[in-house]
């Protein structure tokens, strides 16, 4: 019989932490010798729920099914990568969601296309934290046969590929569910001569290549009326959907800023009942595939009649990103009988560093709300807005506090603020041993003058690449004391070791590291720097970054984004 280590207490809490926090856990305080490791399925647990039990016997398994099971040996994981060699703390856990839904949603349409191995390693991640579905917003990175224009380039993906990643997810109980957009933002492909005259209004530059990205982002609406627009849409759909297991296809249908425009047609009513009828139609579509809707509901919410004509299973994802948005989309569409999963955000687009803090207290609201109407669940999105600058690797708290909020709802809501019990599972997770406190680094660097963290940066005292006007430049102390804090954030994330335990890898922690010197570059501009200095220190960044971004992503969006960005910056150090 293996015997209790009465030398070692489990004296804190914290000793133990895992993240998503569990529906309970209790520890006797005693270190035992780990066992051998039983599993079994037990009827009457949910199908993702499970137990795990350590004693001096060994470790007991208990799941409702497969993906359950597959959650306790994550978990099981999780408790043995922070315990001693060959031990594990004597005790229990009994665990479940708080919601069927837990997505993850991914831009990639706007300049940052992952390398396969890299989405892979972003979906191993994504299972151990228990988010089972994973969205990759497409508006044109498919190479369609049918088109290979509107992919244009080597740099998307290949129906062979999403094959691939399609079986990978699924091994890993991680529906991915394909999103493409069918209705708005469809500027790329509406911008191509034979497809223009499809538009609502017609794409405002002669090409893709030289629009804006205020333009590119805007994109462009079709015309759902024409024969030729559900012929084009029909063919693109025939290619993709077939590529994917998932019974679901995301049509988005948000923004569709030119509804009506090239007929006339205006008014809440009739552009609601244009907008569901195409709704309706692209479901036809999708369900002779074999998958239901899902779309977005801001439209929705302006149109509220189209709720209404909805086809028969469809699903809205609403979404409210900013403190000072109503989060109550969840209500609106539930009190309709709609079901609806409520969607928050990373808070990283157009930016060099996420808003960590303003992310976490919508997170925080969205798992209530969407608790309190009954909704599926939660979807956590994080999109690439101006070139998509934001590296991989800075978003992993976010996207940790939407997993935690999916994963618990408002049992999870407590222990979510700065410095709670959250922070620093997440901190252990993720960097290992020695990474105690790395999400403060997260929050102190989140929470620098958005100017500072905006991209193209701000600090530039302009409006590089048509980018949104900017809040105002601090004074120049407090850029020099927000240089500081940037540079003291990047040594620290530079101090972690590259082969911890935890999930964060080397190219997680350069990436940390290189968005805390930006921050430091773009405060040293506000406090008056030499511009020759500037500048050397700007090539720097421009390599390290093109360094990273080659390590994770796809070439194509790197030329793009460095004309639009760093040769812009480049321009005003120069006074041209």
């Amino acid at each position: 019989m293996v015997g209790k280590l009465r030398g070692e207490r489990v004296v804190k809490a914290g000793d133990v932490s895992l993240v998503p926090s569990p529906r309970k856990a209790e520890w006797s305080g005693w270190w035992v010798r780990e066992g051998a490791c039983a599993e079994r399925i037990v009827p009457g647990l949910g199908r993702e729920e499970y137990r795990i039990g350590v004693g001096e016997g060994g470790v007991v398994l208990e799941a409702g099914g497969a993906a359950g099971a597959f959650y306790a040996r994550g978990t099981l994981e999780q408790i043995r990568r922070q315990s001693p060699a060959g031990m594990l703390p004597e005790g229990r856990v009994e665990d479940g969601p708080a919601f069927g839904v837990r997505g993850y949603y991914l831009d990639v349409s706007r300049g940052r296309v992952p390398r396969l191995d890299r989405l892979k390693r972003k979906v191993e991640v994504l299972a151990g934290l228990k988010v089972n579905r994973l969205y990759l917003y497409m508006e044109h990175v498919f190479r369609f046969a049918a088109d290979p224009r509107i992919a244009g380039n080597e740099d998307a993906f290949g129906a062979g590929e999403i094959r691939e990643l399609d079986a990978f997810c699924r091994e890993r109980h991680v529906e991915l569910v394909p999103s493409f957009s069918c209705f708005g933002h469809m500027g790329k492909i509406l911008s191509l001569p034979g497809y223009r005259e499809l538009a609502e209004a017609e794409f405002p530059a002669p090409d893709w290549e030289s629009a804006s990205w205020l333009q590119r982002l805007r994109g462009a609406t079709i015309d759902a009326a024409m024969p030729e627009s559900r012929a084009l849409l029909e063919r693109l759909l025939g290619e993709l959907l077939p590529c994917f297991s998932s019974g679901w296809f995301h049509l988005c249908g948000d923004e569709t800023h030119d509804l009506g425009k090239k007929r006339g047609v205006s008014g809440a009513e009739a552009l609601g009942e244009l907008y569901a009828r195409h709704v309706r139609w692209v479901a036809g579509v999708a369900a002779r595939h074999g998958k239901r809707v899902q779309l977005w509901g801001d439209v929705l919410r302006k149109l509220p009649g189209a709720v209404a004509a909805l086809p028969e299973g469809a699903e809205v994802l609403d979404w409210a990103y900013f403190p000072s948005n109503a989060i109550d989309g969840g209500r609106f569409f539930a009190e309709k009988g709609v079901r609806v999963a409520g969607c928050l955000s990373v808070r990283g687009f157009g930016a060099v560093f996420p808003a960590v803090e303003e992310a976490r207290e919508v997170i925080g609201r969205w798992a209530r709300e969407a608790e309190a109407c009954g909704a599926a669940g939660i979807v956590n999105t994080d999109w690439g807005d101006y070139g998509h600058f934001l590296m991989p690797g800075c978003a992993w708290h976010g996207i940790a506090a939407g997993a935690e909020a999916s994963w618990g709802g408002g049992r999870a809501v407590a222990g979510m603020g700065r410095g709670g019990a959250f922070d620093g599972a997440f901190s252990r997770a993720f960097f290992g041993e020695g990474g105690e406190g790395v999400a403060e680094w997260f929050s102190r660097l989140g929470s620098l003058p958005p100017v500072l963290l905006s991209w193209p940066m701000a600090a530039a005292g302009g409006k590089p690449a048509g980018c949104v006007v900017a809040p105002p430049m601090p004074d120049a102390a407090a850029c020099a004391e927000a240089a500081e804090e940037a540079e003291e954030c990047a040594r620290g994330f530079g101090s972690l070791p590259a082969g911890g335990a935890g999930w964060a890898d080397g190219t997680d922690l350069a990436e940390l590291a290189l968005a805390a010197r930006f921050a430091a570059f773009a405060a040293r501009w506000g406090a008056g720097a030499v511009p020759e200095a500037l500048a050397r220190e700007l090539d720097a960044l421009d390599q390290a970054y093109g360094e990273l971004w080659l390590a994770g992503s796809r070439p194509l969006g790197l030329p793009d984004l460095r004309a639009r960005g760093f040769e812009a910056l480049r321009r005003l150090l120069r006074r041209e």
